[in-house]
């Protein structure tokens, strides 16, 4: 085994300048204790360690400068002389000289395990994170599916609301063709029947004023009877074009309720679809017996013009108004009624606007475009014939 020797010149290569002056206060202060083993020597003994650290010296760095020093100090004669005591004091030095590296180690220790737990915490909030990641991507993606339901849901709706428009519309014609042709005839079969009776009784004053009283009252009824067709189904609507039948209509409700309609129309309203004229016309009808009803009006102004790729209609009067409020917030037949109205443009894919003005009059408003394949009540149709 090689003895533990360094020659001057090397050391002083190997070691920097603070490991060096280090070593000298290693050597000078083992020196003082082993010549007078005091405690307070031994303190120093343990700054010395923490200087090392604090120079950022290793343990090996000790090790060489305690053999350096000890080889120095403990000389043969040294030993001779001491003995054993000599020997277990520069160990008491060297130990206590390597404490503060001992309570570092610790520390680390200490941190290094509280870093493994932090670890494991962090590794768990991951682990957590990753989970309600995956419940949100799951709660997202039965959102979503809900969402196409809901979607699903409303579209049918719409074509069911669409079926029953149509449906109506239809038990409407044949309602009003039933009262103009089969029931219409035969009150006129009667009215015939009765003026033919009055002329072969005129010798009998009594029968020929019954006779003109039932006669009086069977033509009030066909009056009605006809009025119930036109408003049930307008056989004009179909036969001579929106325009004309709304002239008409209009022309009869401003003389059974006493309003002044004014009515301006443009033609290019004919080029409106079956179904989109129907619209026209309900809205009209809807708008109308809502002003009789409630606004309490004297004029109406009814106007359909051409508006970029389609027709606008706007019918105003001078009636109270109401309150503007959401359509579908309110219960009153009133704004049923214009839910209705709103439902019907919106199968058409239409815009339905009302501007109530308190005090001024109330305008509802309706634009419909040409162009009927992208209406919903024309692929609705489409879509019964498929079927």
């Amino acid at each position: 085994m090689m003895p533990w020797c360094w020659s001057s010149v090397i050391w002083d290569r190997a070691m920097s300048k603070n490991l060096h002056q280090l070593a000298q206060r290693y050597t000078a202060t083992l020196k003082r204790y082993l010549a007078d083993d005091q405690e307070a020597i031994l303190e120093q003994a343990y700054e010395l360690g923490r200087t090392a650290i604090a120079n950022r010296f290793g343990i090996l760095d000790m090790v060489r400068v305690h053999m350096e020093a000890r080889e120095k100090l403990l000389t043969p004669s040294v030993v001779i002389r001491d003995g054993k005591r000599a020997l277990k004091s520069a160990g008491v030095f060297f130990l206590q000289s390597l404490t503060p590296f001992e309570a570092t180690h610790r520390g680390f220790y200490d941190t290094n395990l509280k870093l493994q737990q932090r670890n494991q915490e962090m590794e768990a909030e991951i682990g957590e994170r990753r989970r309600a990641e995956h419940a949100l991507r799951q709660s997202e993606k039965h959102y979503h599916q809900l969402f196409n339901e809901a979607q699903a849901m409303q579209e049918n709706l719409r074509d069911l609301s669409n079926k029953v428009i149509r449906t109506q519309e239809e038990e409407r014609k044949r309602i009003s063709r039933e009262l103009h042709d089969e029931v219409g005839q035969s009150l006129t079969a009667i009215n015939v029947t009765l003026a033919t009776m009055k002329n072969n009784g005129a010798g009998h004053s009594s029968s020929h004023r019954k006779l003109a009283e039932a006669q009086g009252l069977l033509q009030s009824t066909m009056e009605t009877v006809h009025r119930f067709a036109r408003d049930l189904r307008p056989a004009m609507l179909d036969e001579l074009g929106l325009l004309p039948a709304l002239r008409s209509y209009l022309k009869a409700f401003a003389a059974r309720t006493g309003l002044r309609i004014h009515f301006h129309g443009n033609p290019v309203a004919e080029k409106l679809t079956g179904d989109q004229k129907i619209v026209v016309f309900r809205i009209a009808q809807e708008s109308l017996t809502n002003v009789s009803k409630h606004a309490h009006a004297g004029e109406v102004n009814v106007a359909i013009r051409k508006y970029k790729d389609g027709i606008t209609m706007e019918i105003t009067d001078d009636g109270r108004s109401f309150k503007a409020g959401p359509l579908n917030v309110r219960k009153s037949k009133h704004r049923l009624g214009l839910l209705g109205m709103q439902e019907r443009v919106r199968l058409v894919n239409g815009q339905f606007a009302i501007k109530p003005q308190p005090g001024k009059g109330t305008t509802v408003r309706v634009m419909i475009p040409f162009n009927p394949a992208s209406t919903v009540m024309s692929l609705s149709k489409h879509q019964s014939t498929r079927s």
